[in-house]
């Protein structure tokens, strides 16, 4: 049973605000900006490094299967939409990861 006995500083950003779903851990910063750690494994829970995410917001959750939810700097409800990929050795599967980089981006609709 895993018992905490400090805490470690994991660097690269300031957050006023967490949320955790299964697989990471998302941070607001004090300016609205977003981020999402990236690298959490069992063995190395802090992660490796932040990633900001475009967009600026009051306040945010996630859901325990990362859909991410926001009110806007304005008051709107905001839903970030993503792309699952998944990685796959069959030549016929693999146009997905050629595809357009642009279209791998996640983005933000109004809701």
């Amino acid at each position: 049973m895993p018992v905490g006995t400090d805490w470690e500083h994991v660097p690269g950003l300031q957050a006023c605000q967490l949320a955790l779903s299964t697989r990471t851990v998302w941070a607001r910063c004090p300016n609205g900006d977003l981020a999402r750690r990236y690298g959490i494994t069992d063995k190395n829970p802090a992660g490796d490094y932040w990633k900001k995410i475009p967009g600026s917001v009051s306040c945010f959750t996630v859901t325990s299967s990362d859909e991410l939810w926001a009110v806007g700097s304005s008051g709107c409800l905001l839903q970030r939409l993503t792309k699952t990929f998944s990685h796959s050795h069959n030549p016929q599967n693999s146009q997905v990861a050629s595809s357009h980089p642009e279209e791998l981006e996640e983005e933000w609709e109004v809701i």
